[in-house]
Parts: C-alpha cells; sequence; structure tokens
C-alpha cells in the first residue's frame, strides 16, 4: 500500500507570499488534487488532502492524499503529476489516457495566481525511498498552453427527451430550455424563428414529454449539453396502461431463461 504526496513550492527566491494569492493558490491546488484523485477512482473529498512540513522563504510544503492507496494508483499519479508539470503543448506530447479534461483544466487554473515572471515549483516523491525528487517549474505561459491544448467541446447530431421548462422568444437566438427525462439538467435548446409554430405546440401540454434533436455540444469540463442548432420538435406518444401491456410478449425468448423483472434487474446492475 501506499499514499499520494506532492511538494508545491510557491513564489520561489523570493521571501514570502501575498495573502491573496496564496489564498488562490491553495484553492486552485486542492481543486486540482481532487479533480485527479477522482480520475484515479479514489475519494475526491475536500478534507483528504492534507498540507504539513511548512518552509519559510519561498513557502513550501508538503500536500499529502489523507488515506492509504494501492501501489498502482500512487504509480499512477506520479506519472500523471510529472507529466503535467512537464507537458509542453507546441511539442506535441501527450498526457497519460487516464487523466481527464476536468483535471488538466484544474492544473491548468494554477496560472490563476501567477505573475508573468513567477513560476510554480512541483516536486514528487519516490515510491521506494520516500525521498523528495529535483524542482519541476512551471510558469503562466506553459499553463497557459496546456488550457489551450484541451478539446473542451464535442460536437454531435443527437437528440434530448424531456419536459419543457422556459421559452425565451425574445433573445436575439430564441430558445427553449427542457428538464431532460433522465438526469432532470437544465438543456438549453437553441431553434429558428422559421420552427415557432413547432415550439409552440411542445408547450400545449405542460405534462408532456418532448424530444428535441438537432446539432448539440457537450462541454467537457463543465458535463453540459446544449442544443446548439434544434431542427425536430416532436412530442411523445401517451401510452394507456392498457399499451403497455401490450409490450410484455412482444418478444418471446428475448430474456432467455430470465423473467422480464429478473433481467431489468441484471441491466440496472
Amino acid at each position: 500500500m501506499a499514499t499520494l504526496r506532492v511538494r508545491f513550492k510557491l513564489n520561489p527566491g523570493r521571501s514570502g507570499i501575498a495573502l491573496n494569492k496564496l489564498s488562490k493558490q491553495t484553492d486552485n491546488i486542492e481543486s486540482f488534487l481532487r479533480a485527479f484523485a477522482a480520475d484515479l477512482g479514489e475519494n475526491d473529498g475536500a478534507s483528504l488532502w492534507l498540507a504539513k512540513d511548512f518552509r519559510n522563504g519561498s513557502v513550501y510544503s508538503t500536500t499529502e492524499y489523507h488515506a492509504v492507496v494501492s501501489a498502482e494508483c500512487a504509480v499512477k499519479f506520479n506519472e500523471g503529476v510529472e507529466a503535467l508539470s512537464r507537458f509542453k503543448a507546441l511539442k506535441s506530447a501527450k498526457l497519460p489516457e487516464f487523466i481527464t479534461p476536468i483535471t488538466i483544466d484544474r492544473f491548468a487554473s494554477l496560472r490563476q495566481g501567477l505573475d508573468t515572471d513567477e513560476k510554480m515549483g512541483i516536486s514528487l516523491f519516490e515510491l521506494d525511498t520516500g525521498k523528495p525528487r529535483r524542482w519541476t517549474y512551471v510558469d503562466r505561459l506553459q499553463l497557459e498552453e496546456i488550457a489551450q491544448s484541451i478539446e473542451t467541446e464535442v460536437g454531435y447530431f443527437g437528440a434530448i427527451m424531456g419536459h419543457t421548462h422556459e421559452w425565451n422568444k425574445g433573445a436575439d437566438d430564441p430558445y427553449i430550455i427542457i428538464r431532460e427525462l433522465h438526469s432532470g439538467t437544465l438543456i438549453k435548446c437553441i431553434y429558428s424563428d422559421d420552427d415557432y409554430s413547432l415550439v409552440a405546440k411542445l408547450f400545449g401540454d405542460k405534462s408532456a414529454i418532448v424530444i428535441i434533436e438537432g446539432e448539440m455540444t457537450f462541454d467537457r469540463i463543465s458535463s453540459k449539453t446544449e442544443v446548439t442548432k434544434a431542427t425536430g420538435f416532436e412530442v411523445a406518444p401517451d401510452f394507456s396502461a392498457q399499451d403497455y401491456e401490450k409490450f410484455f410478449g412482444c418478444a418471446p425468448n428475448f430474456t432467455g431463461q430470465l423473467t422480464t423483472a429478473e433481467f431489468i434487474a441484471n441491466g440496472r446492475d
């Protein structure tokens, strides 16, 4: 078993650090480490990262994950932090696949507390001896390159299903907001004025389930979906209890030796 440890040096070469910068940097560091812990399948709770072994001068400390992890997890942690701290976007370097865009974005956010001529030191620990490695330094320009290298949005054609929530007819790009049926999240759907009459029909029954099709984007950082150009507007059929009962038995032997209830339970598991 092992633990996750990393050292950060703030304001290197200078004495102390302004409190407002210290506060911002510690928030950014915690945000990054929690996101990385989630990537590794560990608990990302706020109280699990403990700062200790503080030193004066440039102000540095060790930040340690307050839980035991597997040796494989610790290896991945060191590999990931080292790859991020040495990453140069212009050299077409690749980061480990287990690091998500959210974690990369959190790491790049460390630039927010740095002056243009300021660096931050990052040092890992050898897993076998516990000795700290040599410092690696990142600056604002390097972190900005990392931020710009992230493919934040994915575009595709798809559909969402849910209930109507809001309608804004007066915007330059008129839109409706749908509460997605499964997750309950609110999704903005931009439409053309030419489809006004089709959109109006969606609001005829406030309890109806509607289906919106069109060009969509998914933000990999915020995990937010948006329909950027809605082209299809449908009200889902309202099935009666009798229609629902007709569904059972329509595909004989589909569940094999399992009952319908057992088959559904297995799918949920």
